[in-house]
């Protein structure tokens, strides 16, 4: 009786297993399209009786000892890898697709065709100066070039913009994804605790761990109980931080965004200085990157920036924080006490001699790293961009006046003016005039032109008989009486049509580059002469460019960026899609295996259920007999 008995208890413990092994076998058919979904399995053991005896079964029957997620942990780290490989890759080439975009090129409305028209319109103005006809065209055609290079700058200055937003919205993202991996890390080791498989919750955490890798590279450490502590990887982690962390998750850090950073002016309008006559900044910051509330928003003063330091502040603009989205260094310091320093502009943190306050953010890898990045190749071909603009004004500038100095002792009417600056009166006769301090104001804003400002002046544009075309009177204003020199006396026009294919320094052209820095010998030395015609002009410096090469140089430059991010993104794809494959090769849900675990463990079940039918037959029979 006790052999029967203890058989049928041996077929029971049968039916149990089996029956769990089909209800994981069931949860995974029915995940087989859940993405981020790990195929699980019922490891089974066998029960050893200890009390072994001859004759008697050397076993008590089996358990479900486990149900275990199939993983590769390897593989797991590969491909959070090569997706912030991806990450970095995609916003490359998708902003400088944008940026491509922008450029226009090479189209009849582009930059290089409006060039082209520029010049030529000034050699007509050279064969026909008499003719109001041939100087309105070469009115009309500078300011389709002044308008398409204020409006390329503009859009450039947009994208930038759009890569700043771009930032702030993934520094919320990657915030609120941490909060959860957080979240669920406290439920795993709570639920592992209490003798439960999280399966689910860990593979929950494991799309999580995924997503967040796209933004940056990160480290997975292993804790008990299923936790895991999350940091950036080694390149951009801040010494003794953790993103997630088993223990003291409330000393976990996070990334706030820098809205903005300017120098911070006196009641007079000129630049605060510190007690060492460096400029002080307002640097601008929201806890978390949360823009939604004003409440967030936090002003530290800092000093001593390098330009190096700046320009990564604006590139970068993340900044590591504590949980509540103080700045570690600037709000508040590693142990998070608060910063004295900082809070008002006449005592401003000076980072020359505390260069650890300013703690950004510096991925390695991920879409952070590539959208920072890509705001470098923004900046760089808007100043290509302002190279172009500034050699035509100043060239144009030099030559009409026939004066390389910027001033209304020398110029009384140049071509080119700063908008920004520029300011007119009108005549008696209803048209612009720039004159007196205006045109003092405006000569010595003419280093401070850009792509984003350069204009033709308005006097000029109101009257284009006033442009100079003759090779005498240079200084004269009112070019009406051109014929005295006779019709065909364009020689200065002719001259700064000429300028279309002369080698210029442009590559030497700086911010704040004047026209006597141009030619002086001491400055960028841009060789200066008389031409043919007499007219003292632009030479050929060595080693320069015509305006025109320069430009299809930057566009040629940018095409071969794309094709390139192009390339990488498909070969950075293929990558991770392989690595994936092989992973779901492991841990993904193969609906054959589990179609053939179906059948294997039915049958098993059905087995188990045939010898309790059985034992329930032979003790039928061990009743019966007793009876008799």
């Amino acid at each position: 009786m006790a052999g029967l008995f203890s058989t049928l208890d041996i077929s029971r413990l049968g039916l149990i297993a089996q029956q769990a092994a089909l209800d994981v076998t069931s949860h995974n058919i029915s995940n087989a399209n859940t993405d981020g979904y790990t195929r699980q399995r019922a490891e089974m053991q066998a029960l050893f009786d200890t009390e072994v005896h001859a004759g008697q079964p050397a076993g008590r029957g089996v358990e479900v000892s486990d149900i275990t997620r199939i993983k590769d942990g390897f593989l797991d780290y590969q491909v959070r890898n090569q997706t912030s490989a991806e990450g970095t890759n995609k916003a490359i080439n998708n902003y400088l697709g944008e940026l491509q975009n922008v450029m226009n090129e090479p189209t009849d409305t582009g930059m290089a065709s409006l060039l082209s028209n520029f010049f030529t319109n000034w050699h007509n103005l050279a064969v026909n100066p008499q003719t109001e006809t041939t100087r309105g065209l070469v009115v009309s055609q500078t300011e389709a070039l002044t308008d398409q290079l204020n409006s390329t700058y503009k859009k450039l200055q947009d994208l930038k913009a759009n890569c700043n937003s771009e930032i702030d919205s993934e520094v919320s993202n990657i915030n609120s994804t941490l909060d959860k991996i957080d979240d669920l890390n406290k439920q795993i080791i709570n639920v592992k605790a209490s003798g439960v498989e999280p399966n689910d919750l860990m593979d929950e955490r494991d799309s999580l761990l995924n997503s967040l890798s796209e933004y940056f590279n990160i480290n997975v450490d292993d804790k008990k109980l299923y936790g895991v502590d999350v940091t950036a990887s080694n390149g951009s982690q801040l010494s003794g931080t953790s993103l997630v962390q088993v223990k003291d998750s409330d000393k976990e850090v996070r990334f706030s965004y820098v809205n903005n950073i300017q120098e911070v002016k006196n009641a007079d309008g000129t630049v605060k200085t510190d007690s060492s006559g460096n400029p002080v900044y307002d640097l601008t910051y929201y806890r978390n990157g949360d823009k939604t509330s004003e409440k967030n928003r936090v002003d530290v003063y800092v000093s001593g920036l390098t330009q190096d330091q700046l320009n990564q502040i604006q590139t970068n603009r993340v900044l590591w924080a504590d949980k509540d989205g103080n700045a570690i260094g600037l709000s508040v310091d590693s142990n998070g006490n608060t910063i004295a320093s900082g809070q008002d502009s006449n005592h401003p943190i000076n980072l020359t001699s505390d260069s650890s306050a300013l703690n950004l953010f510096k991925s390695t890898n991920g879409t952070l790293k590539g959208t920072s990045s890509v705001q470098n190749d923004i900046d760089n071909y808007t100043d290509y961009l302002n190279k172009v603009a500034k050699a035509v004004a100043l060239t144009v500038n030099t030559v009409e006046s026939g004066s390389t100095s910027a001033s209304s002792a020398s110029d009384t009417l140049p071509f080119f003016v700063n908008s920004d600056v520029a300011k007119y009166t009108v005549d008696s006769n209803g048209k612009s005039e720039l004159s007196g301090a205006n045109l003092d104001a405006a000569l010595a804003a003419e280093k401070d032109i850009t792509a984003g400002n350069i204009s033709i002046n308005k006097e000029i544009a109101d009257d284009p008989m006033k442009i100079k075309t003759r090779l005498s009177d240079v200084g004269n204003q009112d070019e009406s009486d051109n014929t005295t020199d006779g019709n065909t006396d364009g020689k200065r026009a002719q001259a700064v049509a000429d300028l279309a294919n002369k080698l210029i320094n442009i590559q030497g052209i700086l911010p704040d580059t004047t026209r006597d820095n141009l030619f002086s010998a001491s400055g960028l030395n841009q060789p200066l002469g008389v031409d043919s015609n007499g007219v003292n002009t632009v030479q050929n410096y060595a080693g320069g460019n015509t305006v025109s090469d320069y430009f299809t140089n930057i566009v040629t430059n940018l095409g071969t960026k794309v094709n390139e991010a192009s390339t990488t993104l498909k070969n950075s794809k293929l990558q991770l899609q392989s690595l994936q494959q092989s992973r779901d090769s492991v841990s993904g849900v193969s609906l054959d295996e589990e179609m053939t675990n179906l059948i294997q463990f039915n049958h098993a079940y059905q087995a188990n259920a045939k010898v309790i039918a059985t034992v329930d037959e032979l003790l039928d029979v061990v009743v019966n007999n007793l009876k008799k």
